[in-house]
């Protein structure tokens, strides 16, 4: 099978794509990726048509891909015989070619060095942060911007009612507000130490201190009323 192009991927088609039997170089974005990084990504998928799968991945609309991988947008990740080989947080052009190289064989596998406090401040660009019990205390409670962290759960309608517009604010506010969620049956202990009751629920955290808890869904506008309190206090 052997595709010339960056294909378009998402949550219902990457699992074909990592059983088509060729290493996959895939890249998680917010929103389309910059001039440069495609050219980069239409060449490699042109000169290894046969070899490698190219594959873009909005991770702003792709919300199962990005829990089940830990994005955090922009990410490039290689994948051999449907498991994860490498992968580059905030990647570069030429992050891409080496990367292709190394799916491929042709070299060995590049020092992917981790993004310095300064580059993390907000680099999921837009995207909500997927939160656990183990890294709450550095996303949330040490986090340099104001947090808006939702506790749901897959089977929690009212939580899949409020998404779309997290998901929104999260664009919106990208650089100044945070917005996170953590799926309570996968983190009992944060769950339990906030004692968080009913779901959705939603904490506002300024400076590693909760300064507002929300209970229940509510609508986009009232939301944003809270992200916009939330920046003043």
């Amino acid at each position: 099978m052997a595709f010339d192009t960056p294909l378009n991927s998402n949550d219902q088609s990457f699992e074909r794509v990592l059983r088509a039997g060729l290493p996959v170089l895939a890249l998680f974005s917010a929103g389309a990726p910059e001039a440069a990084m495609e050219d980069a990504l239409k060449q490699i998928a042109k000169a290894e048509a046969g070899k490698l799968i190219v594959v873009k991945i909005r991770a702003d609309e792709n919300l199962n891909l990005v829990q089940r991988f830990a994005i955090r947008a922009p990410t490039l990740i290689t994948f051999q015989n449907e498991s994860e080989q490498s992968r580059a947080e905030m990647p570069t052009p030429n992050d891409v070619r080496a990367y292709a190289a190394y799916a491929l064989g042709r070299a060995p596998k590049p020092n992917a060095a981790p993004p310095k406090r300064a580059e993390r401040v907000e680099h999921a660009q837009g995207v909500p942060l997927h939160v656990t019990d183990a890294t709450f205390g550095r996303d949330v409670l040490s986090a340099p911007l104001p947090v808006m962290v939702d506790f749901w759960a897959e089977w929690c309608g009212p939580c899949r009612m409020i998404a779309p517009a997290l998901e929104k604010l999260a664009r919106e506010y990208a650089g100044r507000v945070r917005i996170a969620k953590l799926n309570v049956d996968e983190n009992p202990r944060t769950q339990a130490q906030y004692q968080v009751q009913g779901i959705p629920t939603l904490l506002l955290v300024k400076n590693g201190k909760v300064v507002d808890r929300i209970v229940g869904a509510l609508p986009e506008g009232q939301l944003r009323m809270q992200v916009e309190r939330l920046l003043k206090v």
